[in-house]
């Protein structure tokens, strides 16, 4: 069954879970950095509970939900859990945004930590990263210049190739 205007068939469904009960502060943090728009809450019927918060950047939709405290307590039941430690995860999202500079500022004041200081790389971007407050790793990067495949290449970076 599918709920109207639900859906992941246009790409991949993702969720970010946070220690339970943080939900509204993940939400609000990627509000207020990234200008993330919450179109919907997830609500418990039963307990009145904020499960999950639909979160918008761009075309990117994500959704923030509190892990269950029973998983983070036994690690040995599956599912989803808390990212631990903070910033030790295998995932980094990836961002482009308008400008590093003031989205880091803005991360920093709002509790991220700087995990890369602002730079230009040799790519033609401007790039940074952060750990959020929940534990999760951004790479920033602000698109100065698009480079093609081969001047790419001949600045001696990693070999960009195109797939067969």
């Amino acid at each position: 069954m599918a709920i109207e205007g639900i859906t992941s068939r246009d790409g991949i469904g993702l969720t970010l879970f946070v220690a339970q009960g943080r939900q509204d502060e993940a939400a609000a943090f990627y509000r207020a950095v990234f200008g993330a728009v919450s179109p919907r809450h997830w609500i418990n019927p039963r307990t009145g509970e904020v499960t999950g918060i639909d979160l918008l950047i761009g075309r990117a939709t994500f959704t923030v939900s509190g892990a269950n405290p029973k998983r983070d307590a036994d690690p040995a039941l599956p599912g989803p859990c808390t990212p631990s430690p903070q910033g030790r995860g295998s995932t980094i999202f990836q961002l482009c945004v308008d400008d590093v500079d003031a989205v880091l500022a803005r991360a920093t004041v709002s509790g991220a930590i700087v995990r890369t200081a602002a730079q230009d790389a040799g790519w033609g971007d401007r790039v940074a990263t952060i750990i959020d407050p929940f534990g999760y790793i951004w790479a920033l990067a602000t698109i100065q210049r698009e480079l093609t495949a081969e001047e790419f290449n001949a600045r001696g970076n990693i070999q960009l190739v195109e797939a067969a």
